[in-house]
């Protein structure tokens, strides 16, 4: 619980307060009653005001984006509005989910059918959440909500970040029990290969009613002893009988200190959940992976120097038309098009065929040659003496 006064409620239009639901380090969020159309909504409430540029108003804008580009996935918490409260806060309504997973896991932990099912649709979610060019960065039990219909959605993207920005000056954030040894070292801020470690880690903690590297020595679960345990990537099994050695070799695979022996992604860990799930006589929960957002695709395709996708014209008889120099009244084609100009910044009009030069072929010199033969037989002919 943060060392600070709550914060008050604020007036948001359109939404009446009911209660609070929970507090964050950068963010509260309380139960409003949404006036049109009638119903619950969680609004999550930054604590400090907007500030254009500045990093909490950066962090904002962020995680609502993303938020929306993720919108409609089963297992992803949805958005409803993100706005400037009247008092300067900045807010995003979402959907009001009743509960999480970190409400009860370490006094009830959950039985094995129903965490492998939640370990299929929560990495089928991140899943989708990584083919967007997102990490999540802060995958842990309390960050997986069960809404209203009992379906556990994954929540909290306040941390995300862009699989695509290789260096960057985000702060450091983690939630220590579940963070992989090389967050926790500092050699990365978040990653594919971290983020299948810390959904092996909340799988591993909803089983067994502790996190992976917890000690049975309350005095040796400090940050620094905890951290010192992590990095050295060893854990103790699932202190609970009649979990199978299957469901720890796949944990292990999950949370090996090295990233490259873990899953190789979200779809390849909820597959082997699958096989997990067929293999113990479980119904085999249905994954939902959305394809490659489109912005994702063009990301990944090649571009000219300025940025702009590039087009393919190789093997194609394309010229480009373009502006002659000196404000000329005609256009003309080049000869060849620059697989390496942008024709968007060259000021192209559009591709089109070039002209095709006209070329003479042997029939055309057969016809010509035998024109030319007859042509000398017949003057021999008529020259010739007495004809």
């Amino acid at each position: 619980m943060p060392n600070r006064l709550p914060l008050v409620p604020p007036d948001i239009s359109g939404l009446s307060y009911l209660s609070p639901l929970g507090r964050g380090g950068f963010a509260d969020v309380f139960l409003y009653r949404q006036s049109v159309p009638s119903r619950e909504v969680a609004v999550k409430i930054f604590l400090r005001k907007f500030e254009a540029k500045s990093p909490s108003a950066i962090s904002f804008i962020a995680e609502a984006n993303n938020l929306a580009k993720l919108g409609g996935h089963p297992n992803i918490v949805n958005i409803f509005e993100a706005n400037i409260s009247r008092n300067g806060n900045p807010y995003i309504s979402m959907e009001y989910c009743p509960t999480s997973l970190g409400k009860n896991w370490r006094v009830n932990p959950m039985g094995l059918e129903t965490v492998l099912d939640i370990g299929v649709q929560i990495a089928s979610a991140l899943e989708t959440v990584h083919r967007s060019n997102l990490i999540h960065r802060d995958i842990k039990p309390s960050n997986i909500l069960i809404n209203s219909f009992g379906t556990p959605v994954l929540s909290d993207f306040g941390i995300a970040g862009d699989t695509t920005v290789v260096d960057t000056n985000d702060q450091v954030a983690m939630s220590l029990p579940w963070s992989a040894p090389e967050v926790v070292g500092m050699q990365t801020l978040g990653s594919i290969e971290s983020d299948v470690f810390s959904l092996g880690a909340t799988l591993y903690s909803l089983l067994a009613g502790r996190t992976p590297f917890e000690s049975g020595d309350a005095k040796q679960n400090d940050n620094e002893k905890l951290k010192a345990r992590i990095l050295r990537g060893i854990y103790t099994p699932i202190p609970r009988g009649g979990i199978p050695r299957i469901v720890e070799e796949l944990l292990n695979k999950s949370m090996y200190r090295d990233p490259a022996m873990r899953f190789g992604s979200m779809q390849e860990f909820a597959m082997a959940l699958n096989e997990l799930q067929s293999d113990l006589q479980f119904q085999v929960t249905r994954m939902s992976i959305a394809p490659s957002s489109r912005a994702a695709r063009e990301d990944n395709l090649p571009k000219y120097q300025c940025g702009h996708p590039k087009v393919d014209i190789t093997g194609l008889n394309v010229g480009v038309y373009v502006e002659p120099v000196g404000g000329g009244r005609k256009k003309k084609a080049t000869e060849t098009a620059n697989p390496d100009e942008c024709p968007i910044c060259a000021k192209a009009d559009a591709f089109v065929p070039l002209k095709k030069k006209f070329k003479l072929g042997p029939l055309f010199w057969m016809i010509t040659g035998a024109a030319v033969l007859g042509f000398l037989l017949t003057y021999i002919f008529v020259s010739s003496p007495g004809v």
